[in-house]
């Protein structure tokens, strides 16, 4: 009888923890340094039908659909997963409970082909095959690569939460996911600098940021800190003749209180520490960049892109290198011209409408993503082809890429003293503005002609609206809000005399042509406030000159006084979609409104990084890859959006008062304080250690104490920081953190039965699956 009473005991009790203590969606709990472990809740998708089309949309939660040509668009849970230190994956084990029909005979959308947006409008039918499999039906993850990134290693892991079966129209889908990445010892550890840059970038970036604590014990540059920026140039151009010269942007930056330096091209491919066998390079195992060997013809491994690669290497660990501009064109077609040579990455063609002997962009796209990106050599297998997928490397299945930075990089393409100093100058001029324009942002769409929604720019540009915050103005010029298409004279007039400093742009585009002027025409501009571009066009920024003239990007940027401070533009085909908001394109310029106004990413080449890492979770989808290639930063990397010299910054904001102690779920308030010297009125963004802030609010008074609710649902140590900005968006330093403690519930927290769950996951896992 006692034996029997004991049972029951047990039984209710393992009940009574099994129905009340469910991990929340996307809790994370690490058991060891060996083993980590998420445990994931799905609500029930809801299935919505496509105005004008047969097909159907299934929408979870918060999350984006997949978008591959030819297969159902399907809802997936990224995941970017830091690795213990010294550690690479073994397994991957994945338990699901719960699955759940909601029903046949459904129609799911199918991915699209996409569009380019070249000058020419060369419009190419959609194409959908009748070749269709079941999709997901036992792929409920998919293994999108292990990166290295500034010493630490993340996995990206995509979960695929909804099945469909095409045959029977069926939909199903998992109420839990548990999900375990079993780790082993790793061959190659990288060079953890520890620097608090670094650390502040990965807890941001990643799902599990507690894990940064194993990397404590990683060996340690002898960082002195020397050059936090830096510029490589020709050094024809270390000191020039013009109004403006190199040596005055260095000095901008130290007055701002950086460490800065300038080196020349010719100095770093003559030190043996970069060649190819050098302390730095890629044949040198003891490199701490280096992840395998050469294989193929060595010489292409020693060429100059890859010893100013190796110089960066350098910068990045020895100086404490955090921006790069690279001051230089790169026309391949006259060497006079080509002083920082471009390394041209290879994309695949999936889901690209490319075809015949004219095309040549496949493989040939010029992308500074491997000057910021350090780790590996992008060429596994040895051939012509750099950066290709894990299917285009003959050898392995690995991605040739490193996808993540270690720095951040920009560009100038000058070759001549006057291209100095009128990126310089304006450069220098934009962080001295002032005036109400710093506010002003203007969408710009054309008539794409693609078909459905995706018919004009502006349809595009609407979904960036949402993101901006309200103290922003947003204008728009869109073809589908006029009676008739406006023209390039409507464009220069408002880059003249209604310059807004943000313009983002959805339309057709060629080397020499972007939102409708052409080369001469923006030569042409006049105005002395001076922007910034962020462009979907086709060819627009191809810096390599390949129909054998300075592309459109270089004429903002470098070749008038006027224009551009800075921009983004593709060195290839801009990539549209067909009937469905969803681009490649598209998605890249999110992510960097995202980094903007989401994120609180002010300087130009760390948004610009942002927006592409941020998608790294798609970039095995149609035209990801090619997208992230081809976007190149046009501008100062270190230059801000937001700081400008000619209004005050707010003071330090007060350490966050309130409560440093609280339940899950309790709300609690914290406020602050700060002044600004001009009196203006003031913004606050509250930063609440769980990856949510509460963007900008306001505005109030300068000196009016600012108080805001939060809550915490998971328990932790959470450190609050708060910053201000004034009218004209310059921003303040970060308050002094407050540590918040939310801690588990007593009485539940501490049975010994849970402990014995934490310690062997696979029996929590095994009963919640009975009971369910």
């Amino acid at each position: 009888m006692k034996k029997i009473n004991i049972f029951c005991v047990f039984g209710i009790l393992t009940l009574f923890l099994l129905l009340t203590i469910n991990p929340v969606y996307g809790n994370f709990e690490q058991t060891d340094t060996e083993n980590i472990i998420f445990y994931f809740n799905f609500s029930e998708p809801q299935i919505k039908k496509i105005k004008n089309s047969n097909y159907e949309r299934i929408n979870l939660e918060n999350l984006e659909n997949t978008n591959n040509i030819n297969e159902p668009c399907l809802p997936v849970k990224p995941l970017k997963i830091l690795l213990p230190y010294g550690k690479e994956v073994d397994t991957i084990e994945v338990i699901t409970s719960g699955k759940t029909s909601i029903g046949n005979y459904h129609n799911i959308e199918l991915g699209r082909m996409l569009h380019p947006n070249n000058e020419k409008q060369v419009l190419f039918k959609d194409v959908i095959k009748k070749e269709i499999n079941s999709f997901h039906s036992e792929k409920i993850f998919e293994k999108i690569g292990t990166y290295n990134f500034r010493g630490s290693t993340v996995l990206f892991l995509n979960l695929h939460p909804v099945q469909y079966n095409i045959e029977t129209g069926e939909i199903t889908y998992f109420k839990n996911i548990n999900l375990k990445v079993n780790t082993k010892d790793s061959n190659h550890v990288g060079l953890f600098r520890k620097h608090p840059d670094d650390l502040e970038v990965i807890k941001s970036y990643v799902d599990n940021p507690s894990l940064i604590d194993t990397y404590h014990k990683s060996v340690v540059s002898s960082n002195r800190d020397t050059y936090e920026y830096i510029i490589i140039t020709g050094e024809d151009f270390l000191t020039t003749s013009g109004d403006y010269c190199f040596q005055d942007l260095i000095q901008s930056k130290i007055n701002k209180g950086l460490t800065a330096g300038i080196f020349s091209v010719e100095d770093i491919v003559l030190n043996p520490d970069y060649g190819v066998n050098g302390a730095w390079g890629d044949n040198n195992p003891s490199n701490p960049f280096y992840l395998y060997p050469i294989t193929g013809d060595m010489g292409q491994f020693d060429d100059d892109p890859a010893r100013i690669r190796n110089f960066i290497r350098y910068a990045y660990s020895e100086l404490g290198t955090k921006y790069v501009l690279l001051a230089g064109d790169a026309d391949l077609g006259d060497p006079s011209q080509n002083v920082v040579p471009a390394r041209f990455i290879y994309a695949n063609e999936t889901g690209l409408p490319l075809f015949g002997d004219d095309w040549f962009e496949e493989d040939d796209i010029p992308s500074d993503i491997y000057y910021a990106c350090l780790d590996g050599n992008f060429n596994y297998d040895g051939d012509n082809r750099w950066g290709e997928d894990g299917i285009g490397n003959n050898i392995t299945d690995i991605d040739e890429a490193d996808l993540l930075s270690e720095v951040w990089v920009g560009r100038a393409c000058i070759d001549s003293d006057d291209e100095v100093s009128n990126f310089v100058m304006k450069t220098i001029g934009f962080e001295s503005s002032t005036g109400s324009y710093l506010n002003n942002i203007l969408f710009v769409g054309e008539y794409l002609g693609f078909p459905g929604v995706s018919e004009y720019g502006g349809n595009y540009k609407d979904l960036l609206l949402p993101i901006v915050p309200g103290d922003f103005i947003v204008d728009t010029l869109y073809d589908r809000d006029l009676p008739s298409h406006w023209t390039k004279e409507d464009m220069i007039n408002i880059l003249n005399n209604e310059t807004r400093f943000l313009i983002n742009h959805d339309g057709h585009s060629y080397y020499g042509y972007n939102m409708r002027m052409n080369n001469d025409d923006v030569d042409s501009l006049v105005n002395d406030n001076y922007f910034f571009v962020y462009s979907h066009g086709c060819m627009a920024g191809g810096f390599d000159n390949p129909d054998g003239y300075d592309c459109i990007a270089e004429h903002y940027t470098v070749k008038t006084q006027h224009g551009a401070y800075g921009g983004i533009w593709n060195a290839r085909f801009g990539l549209g979609s067909n009937n469905t908001l969803d681009s490649p394109s598209g998605a890249l310029d999110i992510s960097f409104f995202k980094a903007l106004f989401e994120q609180d990413i002010g300087e130009m080449g760390r948004a610009s990084y942002y927006s592409k890492e941020d998608n790294i979770p798609r970039i095995n989808e149609n035209g990801f890859r090619w997208c992230f290639y081809e976007t190149n930063l046009f501008g100062d990397p270190e230059l801000n959006f937001f700081n400008h010299t000619g209004s005050n910054p707010p003071a330090k904001p007060q350490k966050p008062q309130g409560p440093i102690n609280g339940k899950p779920g309790e709300l609690l308030t914290y406020c602050t304080v700060t002044t600004d010297p001009d009196g203006d009125d003031l913004y606050y963004w509250f930063d609440w250690g769980d990856k949510t802030n509460t963007g900008w609010i306001g505005p109030y008074q300068s000196g009016e104490e600012v108080c805001w609710d939060h809550k915490w649902d998971e328990r932790g140590t959470y450190q609050i920081r708060v910053k201000a900005k004034d009218f004209y968006s310059i921003g303040s330093e970060w308050s002094d953190p407050l540590s918040v403690k939310i801690p588990r519930s007593k009485g539940i927290y501490n049975i010994p039965l849970l402990k014995l769950f934490e310690r062997y996951p696979i029996l929590y896992l095994i009963l919640r699956y009975l009971v369910i």
